[in-house]
């Protein structure tokens, strides 16, 4: 069926081949503009499904990729992504799309059109949960626990706060078991129904196993991921990456350019190019450190050699 079907329509072109055609007729502003949309769209592909659940593309503004992230251990670990944050865009982009990323607070509104800022349409308004607590109605016992809770306080002012914050608590936890939210197995806080932990569990949960995959990548720097999942088996392949990425960087940044031969300069060549230490020989090193430089210490009169004055022509 599908061969007669080919043989009807011979050279059947692809509909997205053809809106992207169509996009570059239409000239490099719009092309541009359409594909900075683009990045916005498929974000969770660009950067994977951890850091997209915990992270909101704001939009494009002169370059810059504005990011939200209500996480601050996330946001510490992303910093020391950004170089690989800006390749991954701009590789699934197809151009250099942009030349950094920045956090930011979640945009209200888009202060223009053009080209010079992008942004994600407008999404449906989220439900307000504080409104909803304020309409859920506490028991006389309840109000009085929260009462008495107050009273311990010696400073009238900080009591009056206890009390109004444990009513709170005690609303939300009332509207959550109204809709069917579940108790973490793990520490017992209630959390959405469609959830396997609440998000401080499952924070913990990847703190531990990307601690667990940088300390194989300590002890065996070489490691690919099918050998690092031997002794982290809930560990993933961008898990991996991410850290290998990470501890490449910190490493470089710590290790002198001119530096070739010390312990540190080839456990950063093993970790680069995940080459176990039989295989290290000069070019290789030579090879790695070069690719490496902008990102390792330079001193002040260091001047970036020539490439064929590091690697001979021909040589692989």
């Amino acid at each position: 069926m599908a061969g007669s079907l080919k043989a009807r329509s011979p050279g059947l072109e692809r509909p997205d081949s053809i809106i992207r055609k169509t996009i570059h007729h239409m000239g490099s502003v719009c092309e541009k503009k359409y594909y900075m949309h683009w990045v916005l769209w498929h974000w969770p592909e660009i950067v994977g499904e951890f850091i997209a659940r915990n992270t909101s593309p704001q939009g494009i503004r002169k370059a810059t990729l504005y990011i939200y992230s209500d996480n601050s251990s996330l946001r510490n670990e992303l910093q020391m992504m950004m170089p690989q944050i800006v390749q991954s865009v701009n590789n699934y982009a197809g151009q250099k799309m942009i030349e950094k990323v920045a956090f930011t607070k979640q945009w209200e509104k888009s202060d223009s059109e053009g080209i010079d800022e992008i942004r994600l349409a407008p999404s449906a308004a989220e439900e307000n949960m504080g409104r909803e607590r304020q309409k859920i109605p506490l028991s006389p016992a309840e109000m009085q626990a929260a009462e008495v809770l107050g009273a311990v306080a010696e400073d009238e002012e900080v009591g009056r706060a206890v009390s109004n914050l444990y009513r709170k608590h005690l609303q939300m936890q009332k509207l959550k078991i109204s809709r069917s939210y579940l108790k973490c197995p793990q520490c017992g806080r209630l959390m959405e129904p469609e959830e396997s932990l609440c998000a401080e569990c499952s924070r913990s949960r990847r703190e531990k196993i990307t601690a667990s995959v940088r300390q194989v990548l300590r002890d065996m720097p070489w490691a690919r991921y099918p050998e690092v999942k031997q002794y982290v088996p809930e560990c993933t392949t961008k898990m991996v990456n991410e850290q290998r990425s990470i501890m490449v960087q910190k490493l470089a940044a710590d290790t002198d350019v001119n530096d070739k031969t010390s312990i540190k300069a080839k456990t950063l060549v093993m970790l680069y190019r995940c080459l176990p230490p039989e295989q290290l020989n000069e070019d290789n090193i030579t090879r790695a450190l070069y690719a490496l430089r902008f990102d390792m210490h330079r001193p002040k009169d260091y001047k970036a050699p020539r490439r064929y004055e590091v690697i001979k022509l021909g040589r692989r």
